[in-house]
């Protein structure tokens, strides 16, 4: 590493929504760093439900290409995708972190009752489980509150920023009585961060911006 040379940090996408949250996130918490996206639609078009070793060989490749192209540390934003993660991080000699990890680790800190958005049921089965694991490693334990909103996909492509803040404020205004806190599976989740912020009662946290406070400190 050249001394004065950003920290390269590259992500790998599966839908393009997600990739101007990562900005976001880390202008506000890694700004040092040089983000490079990596963008494949592929791995959600030909997901159906399922986590099928084709398409984790795919995720491979795409984690190995990555370090070939000289990066400091790889971050998956496709959170159906995290997995992968538990295999292929032996096999490289960088960090490499999933979209749960970070955000989970700060989930469990922020509360036993944990509020999980996702608008996709994988992600939502995934979310649980990995929130589960971050408290059992954290020796303490969650209660899950889940809240399946399928519709917010749809929702940012056709009404934009506004719209998903608007269905975001709502779902979190219905969780808000019954948790400590809300987390935001989805990466593409994050752009809506600043205003949940604004208006929820209780803290609302953004997998990308977890994800770059923990690369921050992993790189530091």
């Amino acid at each position: 590493m050249q001394k004065g040379k950003p920290m390269r940090v590259t992500m790998i996408h599966a839908i393009a929504e997600s990739i101007p949250p990562v900005r976001l996130a880390f202008a506000d918490e890694f700004p040092e760093a040089e983000i490079i996206n990596v963008l494949d639609e592929t791995l959600l078009i030909d997901f159906d439900d399922q986590l099928t070793p084709q398409l984790r060989q795919r995720m491979g490749n795409l984690i190995g290409y990555c370090r070939d192209n000289q990066a400091d540390a790889i971050a998956l934003a496709c959170s159906v995708y995290a997995p992968v993660v538990d295999t292929a991080k032996d096999l490289i000699d960088v960090p490499l972190v999933s979209s749960y990890g970070p955000v989970m680790a700060d989930a469990v800190a922020a509360g036993r009752r944990v509020g999980l958005i996702a608008s996709v049921l994988a992600t939502m089965r995934d979310s649980e489980y990995y929130l589960k694991l971050a408290a059992e490693e954290a020796g303490t334990v969650v209660e899950p509150r889940l809240c399946l909103a399928e519709d917010l996909i749809p929702v940012m492509r056709s009404e934009g920023q506004a719209g998903l803040e608007r269905h975001l404020e709502r779902e979190v205004l219905n969780l808000a009585p019954d948790v400590d806190v809300v987390l935001l599976t989805q990466f593409s989740f994050a752009a809506a961060l600043a205003h949940l912020q604004k208006v929820s009662p209780v803290p609302v946290l953004s997998a990308p911006h977890s994800s770059a406070r923990a690369l921050k400190r992993l790189l530091s």
